[in-house]
């Protein structure tokens, strides 16, 4: 019987008899689950970034009544922080993840932050048990 590839994409591979991800070959018939979780992205660093970089606006401001020098280096510093931070938080993204279990456990054969590709990978999977059952 030749083997037909229900999913071939990003070095990922699902076929009825085995699943291949990096470098790993489960055998379908082993796996009786398959499911995506995620984790969030870690938010702590760009948040004090920002909270920084305003409070450092609001001191720039305060020194620009005094004299006009030392409060635009702290203004433009200060917007710099600020910039950098909305940035940084905008790029983050969530990691998901592709758990396959059996009866001998769990285990997480797939993190990526691309969303579709592990959904289409978890779909894939999903018809191949189907299929063997």
């Amino acid at each position: 019987m030749e083997e037909q590839a229900l999913f071939d994409e990003a070095g990922l591979f699902v076929s009825q008899s085995r699943i291949l991800t990096n470098g790993t070959t489960y055998s379908t018939a082993n796996v009786t689950s398959v499911s995506m979780s995620f984790t969030p992205p870690d938010k702590g660093c760009p948040l004090t970034l920002i909270g920084i970089g305003t409070v450092g606006l609001f001191l720039g401001l305060a020194l620009l009544t005094d004299s006009p020098a030392p409060g635009m280096g702290s203004l433009v510093i200060a917007g710099v922080m600020l910039a950098a931070g909305i940035w940084w938080f905008r790029s983050l993204k969530p990691t998901y993840h592709v758990v396959f279990r059996s009866v001998s456990g769990e285990v997480e054969a797939l993190s990526s932050q691309n969303r579709s590709l592990v959904e289409r990978f978890v779909e894939a999977v999903n018809a191949a048990i189907v299929a063997r059952g």
